[in-house]
């Protein structure tokens, strides 16, 4: 059976949380391809209260709140040092695990964090860092009660919408009645514990989830963050995909290093592949 309903991000909640405190610590495995086609994956923490909460990877927030401090930025400073001496005259392939391997090599620089109905988002691209505000907005759920799935041993209803140009199918759980999910994925009457688009390019999964008592961390911000609009950062990062030599100027102030074409083919977006939010025109 299939039912529509129109739930606002932030009014169903069925436990009494305090403000700012975490009641829920979600693990999210988030698999993905970005627009160059290159298939990834990242690891991601939810902490979720009542009317906030935050989806950020747990290396970022260590290595930001480290380089907030002198003797952290000295070491930050330190380990790049050595690390560009073992990234000298190695292959693509192994420089990739070598950075994927360092304390410092390859933090994932998105933060989501939702205070009442507005996301506060920070993130990255192309060493040009960003933040902005966006207000939750409404959505709508179609929710299927006879399919279901089990996930962590959670019993759990499909419910499928769009959001922000791509179209979403979830697996949440009644089981556990917060309203929250992985990245901005909300506004179901329980825990969404698995998304995945219509493309199939972008997937999260739960790999773990417990009751906890603790604060929200705040967002560190050791890099100096722009304010801009959520769509005028989608729009940046499109142009990353289309211009890479322009991105590289751009970034440099208009005088970037030349690109090889091969440097650039590599790094340009190629077709049928896009951001995990598309409707930046």
């Amino acid at each position: 059976m299939k039912r529509t309903i129109t739930v606002f991000a932030s009014l169903f909640i069925a436990i009494v949380l305090i403000a700012q405190k975490a009641q829920l610590k979600v693990g999210y495995d988030y698999h993905y391809f970005d627009p160059r086609g290159i298939e990834k994956d990242e690891a991601f923490i939810l902490l979720a209260g009542k009317d906030c909460a935050k989806f950020y990877n747990s290396q970022s927030q260590w290595l930001d709140s480290t380089r907030c401090t002198k003797e952290g930025e000295q070491w930050y400073v330190q380990q790049g040092l050595v690390m560009m001496g073992e990234l000298m005259n190695k292959s693509k392939e192994e420089r990739e695990v070598i950075l994927n391997s360092s304390a410092i090599g390859h933090a994932v620089n998105l933060y989501v964090v939702r205070k009442g109905d507005k996301f506060h988002v920070w993130d990255m691209v192309y060493h040009e860092y960003r933040k902005y505000a966006e207000p939750i907005e409404e959505r709508d759920w179609a929710i299927l009660d006879d399919s279901t799935k089990t996930v962590l041993g959670y019993e759990c209803l499909m419910a499928t919408t769009e959001y922000h140009g791509r179209k979403w199918t979830a697996w949440f759980t009644p089981e556990v009645p917060m309203n929250a999910g992985p990245w901005k994925l909300l506004g179901l009457p329980g825990l969404i514990l698995e998304a995945i688009d219509s493309t199939g390019q972008h997937h999260f999964a739960a790999n773990g989830l417990q009751s906890v008592d603790v604060d929200i961390p705040k967002v560190y911000e050791p890099y100096s963050y722009e304010k801009t609009t959520r769509k005028k950062f989608l729009a940046l990062c499109r142009y990353r995909y289309d211009n890479v030599q322009g991105m590289s100027d751009l970034h440099y102030g208009g005088n970037g290093p030349r690109l090889s074409p091969e440097k650039i083919e590599y790094e340009s977006g190629k077709k049928g592949f896009d951001l995990l939010e598309t409707d930046y025109n």
